[in-house]
Parts: C-alpha cells; sequence; structure tokens
C-alpha cells in the first residue's frame, strides 16, 4: 500500500484574483441601498404603514355587538368603525 500523499498543484490557481477592496459607503448610501433590496424583495413589514391599532374598554355585549355587526356585512372592524363614523357626521352635520 501507497501511503505517500501527492503534493498539491497550486498553479492552477494563477487564474484567480483577489477582490479589489471595497469603497466605504456613506450611511445614507446603505439606507438607500437596503430600502431598494427591501422594495425589490417586497418586504411589507419594514415599509411605514397608516394603519394604527386602538384598544377599546366596553362591556363585552357591546363589544360582541359590534363585532357581529361587522361580521355580518362583511367588513373587517375598522372599515365598518369608519363606516358607522361617516354616518354619524352625516346626522350631526359634521
Amino acid at each position: 500500500m501507497n501511503t505517500e500523499r501527492k503534493p498539491i498543484d497550486f498553479g492552477g490557481l494563477d487564474d484567480f484574483d483577489t477582490r479589489p477592496k471595497a469603497t466605504p459607503q456613506t450611511p445614507e448610501t446603505k439606507v438607500a441601498e437596503r430600502k431598494a433590496v427591501d422594495q425589490m424583495a417586497g418586504f411589507p413589514s419594514r415599509e411605514r404603514s397608516d394603519e394604527g391599532q386602538i384598544n377599546i374598554r366596553a362591556q363585552e355585549q357591546v363589544l360582541n355587538r359590534f363585532r357581529e355587526m361587522a361580521k355580518k356585512e362583511r367588513y373587517k372592524l375598522g372599515a365598518f368603525l369608519e363606516i358607522m363614523m361617516d354616518v354619524y357626521e352625516q346626522r350631526n352635520g359634521g
């Protein structure tokens, strides 16, 4: 059995060049680049949203009534709240 190892031929690696050093980026460039990547990749969680959230304290029967009314009309709670506010403003000259 031959246990002698063959030498590694590093001559075949002459075709590879080292990478040029990257020019340092400014913070503004980094942010703009990240936004462009996020927008193309479709990361909605990183985009600013115009939605918010509120917590309403009321009797459970009132909350359930509101949820049932919205569900019956097939609206999301926020959309149903907006409809109700619009009707209120129309009735009260708002």
